[in-house]
């Protein structure tokens, strides 16, 4: 019994025909969370998913000797999931027959190896997605994995090119010091680049250039190396190609996209291409005439001089470099690449070198764009999130500050005072809606209107904005052009807009606002003439919380949210701005079909009345589940409480029958509240039910069209919630109003 007792494995004996617990070791108390007395009162069914109940049982009725499987997943008290594998073998207990366990816990094993798969996988995705030619192999050169474009290149099948099977492809004449080069390097941790010729089935040969680096393990030693290979035969042809004559140079180098400069030995500049000339501003018969060293200090400072001069070194010694850095064109700072290349003759002599530079400088700012929109997305899920948690304190404060305003009926010092909390508590949320608007989590009710009808309902609010120094001009000049968005929040676009127009004319000036058209969008032009903004501000200026006014006077989120609103319609803004001149922000939005108005969203919600039904109420914060049973229990309904989904289950089980409706929080630990109400609706297709959320993620689409749910955020008004509950135990549709809650 020692090794039972004290074995640092989980153990037991189990019935084998009752599946009950005989005994079980101190390690499986310990793991598992169950005192030896609940273990012993328990069967091996309670520690298992239902799902594996019946293999359970197939298992335990199987007699015989030692057996071990898995892996198999076990419930901790906690209620979390393990994976294990056990091992068991027959075993007698005060005469019974039964079996002995011992489990082996390996949850940390197999999300290791899931991990392992995982970055194994998208190793391969984007190696297979490279334009250049990857492989993976161990120190010693044995070749371990190769992508499709370096089997293509070399004219090989993946599988062949595996182990050393890729070196019947190498020249004989480059392949020892390829090899030699490649594993001193692959031993000593360095990186390694070395040009080499391959022979092709049909004998043709064509020149590699390749590259690779070491794979550290956690004490920094190399265990293997990954690697890129270019055919770079083109390229050697074109040098060849500039060493046969000047005239098929010129026609050659003249047409490439890049910038060209033979140099030779000495440092005299020999051959240059057209691009080269246009970059730099210089005749080709002045290039001709200089010295390289005239072009290592045309960038941007010491440490390009330190980069050329590193390249030009180690190009002489045959080792090709290539190197970003920026240079002066034409007036502009650009990013280049440059790339030098060894003029090797026959004789293994380097008499020059070859430098191209191609302008990068698009493609970086494609870049730096796209990085751009990953931090504005980051930040958008950290804004949604903190709307998420204020809208859980709005639901409570506003929630109270209704009840009491109409307990007091409004009147009296204290009704004046709980009315002040709750429009405060409204202008709170209305700033959790601008959050939630820039996150773009919020569901928005987009609906087809003409621009200038949106445009001359907010004249009056726009109006009232600006000072009575700034004049107001609004052009409506696009009189049959209909977009599709969210009316109230075209508003808050043309509001942040017309804002911070106003604040750039604090001496007074002229806003216009001017719709038009062009072939496929909307333009919605405003312009300001204003203090106008310099360059640093502009490319900063939709960053969320980014401002340029005085503390407590901007939020940083006005353009923030305005472009979250515009790309969810489809659209973008253009700025231009010039300091001491003004502003012009420039709304493009897609051209919808035109259809007749709604008249739905001017539909008032009924009044709110009450009812005497049975309501379970489900909600895992308790101020808000107090708020809302006493709001539906003022109004006469019959409410019934659960903290969480599991308890609303249950609760709802035991007497099904006498509920009429169920409100639930939608997102919760455990179980949501949209799976609570399949269940239920499983044993009751027609019970109606109430979602309600503040997260970020709860969608009413979810619920679309469907006539027995309905869905509200948070914070809910207590009017509202009481309207929207009794439309649904009433059977009646939606009204806009109730929608766009």
């Amino acid at each position: 019994m020692d090794l039972f007792e004290k074995n640092p494995n989980p153990m037991w004996i189990y019935d084998s025909e009752t599946l009950r617990f005989l005994d079980v070791n101190q390690s499986a108390i310990d793991q598992y969370g169950w005192s030896r007395e609940e273990f012993l009162s328990m069967t091996i069914l309670d520690i298992r998913p239902e799902a594996d109940f019946e293999l359970v049982r197939l298992s335990a009725k199987q007699s015989g000797s030692q057996s071990s499987s898995g892996p198999w997943r076990h419930l901790h008290k906690d209620g979390s999931e393990h994976f294990v594998r056990i091992s068991s073998f027959p075993a007698e207990h005060a005469s019974r027959p039964a079996r002995a366990v011992i489990v082996n816990n390996v949850t940390d094993l197999m999300r290791t190896t899931e991990a392992l798969t995982q970055s194994e996988e998208m190793f391969r995705g984007l190696c297979a997605s490279s334009p250049a030619g990857v492989y993976k192999s161990r120190i010693d050169g044995y070749v371990v994995y190769v992508n499709p474009v370096l089997a293509k290149t070399w004219q090989m099948t993946e599988e062949e090119m595996l182990g050393h099977g890729w070196q019947k492809r190498v020249h004989p004449d480059d392949m020892e010091s390829l090899a030699q080069g490649w594993l001193r390097t692959n031993t000593t941790g360095e990186s390694y680049e070395h040009v080499f010729r391959i022979v092709l089935p049909s004998g043709e040969i064509r020149w590699i250039h390749g590259r690779s680096a070491p794979v550290r393990n956690a004490e920094g030693k190399p265990i293997a190396s990954i690697g890129t290979t270019d055919d770079i035969t083109e390229q050697r042809g074109a040098e060849d190609a500039l060493r046969m004559s000047e005239a098929g140079l010129r026609a050659l180098t003249d047409q490439l996209p890049v910038a060209l400069l033979y140099v030779d030995a000495q440092g005299k500049c020999r051959r240059a291409n057209r691009a080269f000339e246009e970059w730099f501003n210089i005749s080709r018969e002045e290039i001709l005439s200089l010295d390289f060293e005239y072009f290592v200090l045309r960038g941007d400072g010491t440490q390009y001089e330190a980069d050329v001069r590193r390249a030009w070194s180690q190009v002489l010694q045959g080792v090709p470099v290539r190197f970003e850095k920026s240079i002066v064109v034409h007036g502009r700072k650009r990013t280049i690449e440059a790339t030098y290349t060894p003029d090797i003759d026959t004789d293994g002599r380097i008499p020059g070198f070859i430098v191209l530079l191609h302008d990068i400088t698009e493609r970086r700012a494609l870049e730096d764009q796209f990085r751009h929109a990953q931090k504005m997305e980051a930040i958008g899920r950290l804004a949604g999130g903190i709307a998420h948690d204020f809208n859980n304190i709005l639901s409570i404060m506003n929630g109270y500050a209704r009840i009491i305003e109409q307990e007091l009926d409004g009147t009296g010092r204290l009704g004046q005072m709980s009315a002040e909390i709750h429009r405060a508590g409204e202008r709170a949320a209305r700033l959790t809606q601008q959050l939630l608007a820039f996150s773009r989590k919020q569901v928005s009710q987009p609906r087809i209107a003409l621009v200038d009808d949106l445009l001359r309902d907010d004249e009056t609010m726009l109006r009232r904005l600006v000072s009575d120094a700034v004049f107001l001009e609004m052009i409506p000049s696009a009189p049959d052009a209909c977009i599709e968005i969210d009316p109230h929040r075209f508003s808050q676009v043309l509001l942040n807009l017309v804002v911070n127009a106003r604040d750039a004319m604090a001496q007074g000036g002229t806003l216009t606002i001017r719709t038009t058209t062009n072939r496929r969008n909307v333009l919605v032009s405003v312009q300001d003439t204003g203090c106008g903004m310099p360059v640093e501000v502009k490319e900063r200026l939709f960053e969320p919380f980014f401002t340029t006014k005085e503390e407590g006077k901007g939020t940083g989120l006005g353009l923030a949210t305005a472009y979250g609103i515009v790309r969810e319609a489809g659209g973008s803004i253009a700025v231009e701005s010039a300091e001491g001149v003004g502003s012009v922000f420039t709304l493009s939005i897609p051209i919808a079909r035109k259809t007749q108005p709604s008249d739905t969203a001017s539909r008032k919600p009924d009044c709110p009345k009450g009812g005497c039904e049975t309501i379970l109420l489900i909600e895992d914060d308790s101020n808000i589940r107090y708020l809302l049973a006493h709001t539906l229990e003022s109004c006469g309904y019959r409410v019934v409480q659960a903290e969480n989904g599991l308890e609303g289950l249950n609760i709802a089980k035991e007497m099904l029958p006498a509920i009429d409706a169920v409100i639930s929080d939608a997102i919760m630990p455990k179980m949501s509240g949209q799976e609570v109400i399949a269940n239920l609706r499983r044993l009751r297709p027609e019970l109606k039910a109430l979602l309600v959320s503040g997260h970020i993620d709860a969608d009413p689409r979810d619920v679309t069209g469907d006539p027995l749910t309905g869905f509200l955020y948070k914070p809910v008004p207590p009017d509202i919630l009481r309207a929207e509950l009794r439309r649904l135990l009433d059977g009646a549709p939606p009204t806009q109003s109730e929608q766009a809650v």
